[in-house]
């Protein structure tokens, strides 16, 4: 008799390279970026379909606390691209269901049975199960009312995965839902309280990514870009434009009979300090910075200057005309 000792340690086996290929998973992960996306998209979703068929009351929240989180692994998803939704009903809002119904079939039936009834619930404030004979003909009206908002909002759920699948969730231990998920995977869990009770819906990674606006593994159109100049200095970049400056001192006044009595060769003192710099303006007189008169290469120059509280003027000076702006 051959007995294998209790603390025997099994020895991994390594996979093929086939086999590592064949169970090779491409690792997905959305940003915190894309996930607050994810929720505007279903807030604005749900707050443009509220607006249209719930009545306004203190009750009936229009802005949902909507969370989006990756799966932790306990979410099984369907194969292929498919976001599944369900709907938990309200606990004083649970109907036992019949034993003879197929489970398959029951689930999503009564799943959407019981969103229905939410709906007329928040529209109607009317509890949907309890019917009298007075009240029948009033409860067929206002279920019909609600089975149309529901067909609305799974209306607008279809137009958000334009190509892509979007159903009731399977029950647990279904052949559809025995597709684990992990935090890898690129799907992404989506819960909030919808007309009293919780809506939830597991996106695959190719869900999330139509939600976003772009498909995924596919490869984006390539951009054409204009051609762009070699970078360059900024002074030389800057070197084609050019800026007028004047040069302005201060100046005097002469009345008309001194005017008329101006001959060649005359000298006129300016008012200008000659410890005071000169202004530098743009051609629309706005002041620039001071300037000291000098000369360079046997030319008059001015060297500039920042200007100071004591030297600051406190209005542009007047130079329109070359011949009367010197203000002698």
């Amino acid at each position: 008799m051959n007995a294998r000792p209790s603390n025997a340690v099994s020895i991994p086996v390594l996979l093929g390279v086939a086999e590592s290929m064949r169970k090779a998973r491409p690792l997905r992960n959305w940003q915190d970026q894309h996930k607050d996306a994810v929720r505007v998209r279903f807030s604005e979703l749900f707050r443009s379909w509220h607006a249209e068929w719930i009545p306004a009351r203190e009750t009936s929240p229009a802005e949902a606390d909507i969370q989006v989180q990756e799966p932790d692994g306990s979410v099984p998803l369907a194969p292929g691209d498919i976001a599944c939704w369900s709907f938990a009903a309200p606990a004083h809002r649970t109907r036992r269901r019949s034993p003879d119904a197929p489970s398959s079939s029951r689930d999503g039936h009564d799943t959407a049975q019981a969103a229905i009834r939410a709906i007329a619930d928040r529209m109607f404030a009317f509890d949907a199960d309890t019917s009298t004979a007075s009240s029948q003909e009033p409860q067929t009206v206002a279920l019909a009312v609600a089975r149309a908002a529901w067909e609305d909002w799974l209306q607008r759920f279809h137009a958000l995965f334009p190509g892509l699948g979007i159903e009731a969730k399977e029950p647990a231990g279904s052949e559809r839902a025995s597709t684990p998920s992990n935090p890898w995977s690129g799907a992404l869990c989506v819960r909030w309280p919808w007309c009293g009770g919780s809506w939830h819906l597991d996106l695959p990674h190719g869900a999330v990514a139509v939600l976003l606006g772009h498909a995924a593994g596919s490869a984006s159109p390539p951009r054409t870009y204009p051609p762009q100049m070699p970078r360059v200095p900024l002074a030389q970049a800057l070197s084609g434009q050019r800026v007028a400056l004047r040069v302005m001192l201060e100046g005097t006044e002469l009345n008309l009979g001194q005017l008329q009595g101006l001959q060649l060769g005359d000298v006129l003192p300016l008012a200008h300090a000659l410890d005071a710099p000169a202004q530098v303006a743009g051609t629309d007189g706005a002041p620039v910075c001071h300037g000291w008169l000098g000369q360079s290469e046997g030319r008059i120059a001015v060297e500039l200057g920042a200007p100071t509280s004591s030297t600051a003027v406190a209005a542009p000076l007047s130079n329109t005309h070359p011949s009367k702006e010197r203000n002698l």
